[in-house]
């Protein structure tokens, strides 16, 4: 297992072994992606001198000075200067009343030697991820899902809702693998194991240590501008805590521009980087971020890739995956290009769009609700049928999406989840993906997370601004750049995620986050307006592109073609649905179903070369959450 991750810490590695007593046995593993402390005092599994309780951390807590000050009036003694022996200590002052004042990005293992227990836990909003497979007799953790596989007890079976859940959204939605018996342990939670003498473990149930804040309609603006930019300048100032390089992702957008001045403006040595396209120039950011940086005056580094490389690095990214994904490669040729730069960890803009209002979602859903509730008398049909007409010059995929929102009704939730959607029902339904049959909420969600998340559609952008980060943020955006950026042995860290700038974002009511209801993170721009000049506030939103759909026409059409035969011949859905797709993306390349040809290619490939089992038709119980 531990060699399945050294791509997670190729600095260092350690093991403890611990006999329960009957026959049964504990193991933690651990490989280490050196930050604070570089000596040996930082090594894990980390052993207490006096209680013998053990750690296994990944991640990083950006207060463990605050923190380390408190243990230490205590009389607590250290040997060295690392986060993990402060959470360590912790631990066993506080139990588990100290994880909610840990302000960082967290997955944890902690045994407490006396009672034999263990304790997991992971950060609020889930930056770092940890996977379980619990079962009478064993309780297997990982950072990856490889990493569980490689422990070699847990049979290949494809999970049938986790593939729905992927092709309905581009992501395994949590709390699915791809993997039956192999789940998410929730963000924002921990959790008991009683270990046996004979090596089984009894699971206790999940606990809160965090949850979103109820809105705060006393913050005005004045107030929400001021408190934004001391608590993300905090927050910046400790996520550059390191005593390795530390850089900073820089494009030509608003959030990565704001984390390179707030870096310039608590440090002097600051480096910066982007990635351009040498032969693609018009996706390129390289000029406008260029300029930025020199308006910043921090050192800058413009790294040019050719359509050559990028190509070679898709091939390599299908590889390495550890769930299939339709995002990511992105993030895995900008984290290649900065590891071979010499950065250890860098600072990213993730998070802002999510928080303060940047999705075109924070603007058109509002407008969709409104115009349902207008129209709410009417059958579920006629409403579709209405919403279908009013789309007349759009694709045909999304005139299904906005028949399917008219039948839903002004229901901002569902709204928000056919929105997000990259197939609509009648697709996966065609691919034998049949919700009822699954056992998932008509979203092809797990119906307890549908019900948990719900918020009142009074504040619509608020409720938005939760669902992005709950179901595209959370299950997309950060396990990819996760998995993508470790495999490069690179972290990437998000001041904007830091738990004490959720608890302020998350309060703000959406009058105030978004006034003119216009999604342009209003709040953002006018608090940091020094940073952002006019030539940035007045582009349309944008990313690091990459011209897949030319490749899978091109260069990617073998692999492509023999990745759609896997997954046709995988027995996992319908084989002709997967057809149908391919062909309809060959006729009209430059079409949004591109993206849905693409995810298939990338599940296939997968398949193909993890060389899973099929797929049992009938799902296994839900896990509770």
């Amino acid at each position: 297992m531990n060699g399945a991750m050294a791509h997670r810490g190729p600095d260092d590695q350690g093991t403890e072994f611990i006999d329960l007593g009957g026959g049964g046995m504990m193991g933690l593993g651990f490989r280490r992606l050196a930050f604070q402390d570089l000596s040996s005092a930082g090594h894990q599994p980390m052993v207490h001198p006096t209680t013998g309780d053990i750690l296994i951390f990944n991640g990083e807590i950006y207060n463990f000075q605050e923190i380390r000050g408190r243990l230490e009036a205590l009389g607590v003694k250290f040997r060295g200067r690392s986060d993990s022996e402060v959470l360590l200590h912790a631990l066993v002052e506080w139990g588990t009343d100290a994880i909610a004042g840990f302000s960082g990005m967290f997955a944890f293992a902690f045994f407490h030697k006396r009672t034999r227990r263990l304790l997991i836990s992971r950060g609020p909003i889930g930056i770092k991820p940890l996977y379980l497979s619990h079962t009478s007799d064993r309780l297997i953790i990982a950072s990856e899902v490889q990493g569980v596989l490689a422990s070699g007890v847990i049979e290949k079976r494809i999970d049938r809702r986790g593939v729905a859940g992927l092709l309905a959204y581009g992501a395994v939605q949590e709390p699915f693998t791809l993997y039956e018996g192999i789940q998410s342990l929730p963000a924002g939670t921990y959790q008991w194991f009683d270990l046996a003498g004979d090596g089984s473990a009894k699971a206790g149930t999940p606990m809160k240590h965090w949850e979103y804040p109820s809105i705060d309609d006393s913050i005005t603006e004045p107030i929400a501008r001021e408190r934004v930019d001391h608590e993300l300048t905090r927050a910046v100032r400790e996520h550059l805590i390191s005593d390795v390089p530390v850089g900073v992702f820089l494009s030509s957008g608003v959030d990565s521009t704001v984390m390179a001045g707030l870096a310039r403006q608590v440090s002097p040595h600051v480096r910066t980087f982007t990635l351009g396209f040498l032969d693609q120039p018009d996706l390129s950011e390289s000029d406008l971020a260029r300029t930025s940086a020199r308006e910043l005056h921090v050192e800058h580094h413009d790294i040019q890739v050719t359509s050559a490389n990028a190509l070679a690095l898709t091939q390599r990214w299908l590889d390495t995956l550890d769930q299939p994904s339709v995002d990511g490669l992105n993030t895995y040729i900008i984290s290649k290009a900065v590891r071979d730069a010499g950065i250890v960890a860098a600072i990213s803009g993730l998070g802002g769009d999510e928080l303060f209002g940047g999705y075109p979602s924070f603007s058109e859903l509002p407008r969709i609700l409104r115009f349902l509730r207008r129209v709410q008398w009417m059958s579920p049909s006629a409403r579709g049928q209405v919403m279908h007409a009013l789309g007349m010059t759009k694709a045909d995929t999304v005139r299904v999406k906005m028949r399917e929102m008219g039948e839903v009704g002004p229901d901002l939730l569902r709204l928000y989840l056919l929105r997000r959607r990259t197939k609509p029902n009648e697709r996966l339904v065609a691919l034998g993906l049949d919700w009822r049959q699954l056992g998932l909420d008509e979203s092809y969600q797990h119906p307890k997370i549908v019900e948990r998340i719900r918020m009142s559609d009074d504040d619509p952008v608020a409720a938005i601004s939760r669902y992005e980060s709950e179901f595209y943020m959370k299950c997309m955006l950060l396990r990819d750049t996760d998995a993508t950026s470790m495999a490069h042995s690179l972290e990437i860290r998000v001041p904007f995620l830091d738990r004490r700038v959720l608890d302020l974002a998350y309060s703000i009511p959406g009058r105030v986050r978004l006034p003119g209801a216009k999604a342009d993170k209003h709040i953002l721009r006018t608090a940091f307006n020094r940073f952002l000049r006019p030539e940035l506030l007045g582009q349309e939103k944008r990313g690091f592109t990459l011209p897949i759909r030319r490749w899978m026409t091109t260069s990617l059409r073998d692999l492509c073609e023999e990745s759609i035969n896997s997954f046709r011949r995988s027995g996992i859905v319908e084989g002709d649905e997967v057809n149908r797709t391919w062909e309809a993306f060959l006729k009209n390349p430059e079409e949004r179903i591109w993206s849905s040809a693409f995810l298939m290619c990338v599940v296939g490939h997968y398949i193909s070369r993890s060389h899973q089992a099929p797929a049992v038709p009938s799902p296994a119980s839900l896990p509770a959450q």
